[in-house]
């Protein structure tokens, strides 16, 4: 496939509208030495209330970016040597790394095998006394069964983090994910549905008393003194302090131009996905009648956002596998066809660190079949068309062997 292909996969997901630039635009020219603050000021504030807003979420602190978001998370967690978390072996490789680097053990769970993301029967099996955590990716926008997994963490004691990074606006019977578990970590990374310049996060807490340490958590540990100062700047402006036992505070702050661009952006997000839901339905019903061609199940009451447009081909039946079919797609189709998310237990890093061992069959039969097609958002008619023709002349010329 040539460097330009005739179908590619952009880096961004969409184009800023006016009012977005504007409202960014508006920062910069504000500062100055009698401005408000370029972090940490009334954008910042006005963001997470949105964000708490549309989420449904008791707390929201916006970050810098959404692996930071989940480093918080799993310092909250409060893991001690030996504490297991169970995650998703199919998932972006940030899911796991923030709870691997706080000396948790990671034990990897299976794939739904219709849904493609974390199936809660295996969550279940491999629970054991020393698990701590399970984190639930809502992977490629589609939620995982959280009314299941939230019930099981009720029963067993446990803690959830939610992974929302790439699923925005997915919701189960109206409620949005990021709302159902402990804490609820989202990404606005460039390719995502909502992008605050290429980065930035969000991380949502239910617990108050986890709330009450974000702030300084995520800034250096800078807080207040507590009590009446009678100069303001005795000892010193601001004290560096974390009640939390063992954890080291970060810089994690995000700027106030990207805070008024996500308050903007957060109220698109829904039009937006709506456009990447119609996109995925035309493809989904123009590739019905192909067997070998499967796409994610979607449950009654499941809003699935699309966050990419991944397929599974199956020509076990014709002797022909994936790349055979990739093999046409991006060699003589010109598509710019990729395959995503590596099982984090076939990654170098994790087997490295002791992490390269799981029993995830229903995980390595997909993910062996896997693909994911071009995407963003407000492709036009012609484009998805021109792809799905593609596919399935190339799946029926497969079978012709």
């Amino acid at each position: 496939m040539s460097k330009n292909p005739r179908i590619p996969f952009p880096p961004v997901q969409h184009a800023y509208a006016a009012e977005e630039i504007a409202a960014v635009v508006a920062v910069m020219q504000e500062a100055g030495p009698k401005s408000g603050p370029q972090t940490q000021g009334p954008r910042l504030a006005a963001f997470e209330a949105a964000f708490r807003s549309y989420i449904g979420a008791r707390h929201a602190f916006a970050v810098d970016n959404g692996t930071n978001a989940l480093h918080l998370a799993a310092t909250l967690c409060r893991l001690e040597p030996g504490d297991e978390v169970i995650v998703p072996g199919y998932t972006y490789c940030a899911t796991a790394i923030p709870f691997a680097a706080r000396g948790a053990r990671i034990v990897w769970a299976d794939i739904h095998p219709t849904r493609w993301n974390i199936s809660a029967e295996d969550i279940e099996r491999k629970i054991t006394p020393r698990t701590k955590v399970i984190v639930a990716v809502h992977l490629l926008g589609m939620p995982c069964d959280m009314k299941e997994i939230m019930a099981l963490a009720k029963r067993r004691g446990l803690l959830v983090v939610e992974d929302c990074a790439q699923a925005l606006g997915a919701a189960i019977d109206g409620q949005v994910v990021g709302s159902f578990g402990d804490f609820g970590c989202f990404s606005f990374h460039s390719q995502k549905a909502m992008t605050t310049l290429g980065e930035g996060g969000m991380l949502t807490v239910a617990s108050d008393a986890d709330a009450a340490l974000v702030e300084t958590l995520r800034f250096n540990g800078v807080c207040d003194y507590e009590g009446e100062r009678e100069r303001y700047w005795m000892p010193a402006m601001s004290n560096v302090d974390l009640k939390l036992p063992g954890a080291w505070p970060y810089n994690f702050c995000i700027g106030e131009a990207q805070c008024a661009l996500g308050t903007l952006g957060l109220a698109r997000v829904d039009g937006l996905n709506a456009v990447l839901t119609a996109q995925g339905a035309r493809i989904r019903a123009a590739l019905a009648d192909l067997p070998e061609i499967a796409m994610h199940e979607i449950p009654a009451g499941y809003r699935h956002v699309y966050h990419q447009c991944v397929l599974r081909y199956d020509g076990a039946n014709w002797g022909k596998t994936r790349e055979d079919l990739l093999d046409i797609l991006t060699g003589e189709n010109e598509m710019r066809v990729i395959v995503q998310y590596h099982p984090l237990y076939r990654y170098d890093l994790f087997k490295d660190r002791g992490f390269g061992e799981a029993s995830c069959p229903d995980l390595d039969w997909f993910w062996d079949r896997s693909f994911s097609l071009p995407w963003w958002n407000g492709m036009d008619d012609a484009t998805v068309d021109d792809m799905v023709s593609c596919v399935r002349k190339a799946v029926l010329r497969l079978r012709e062997g």
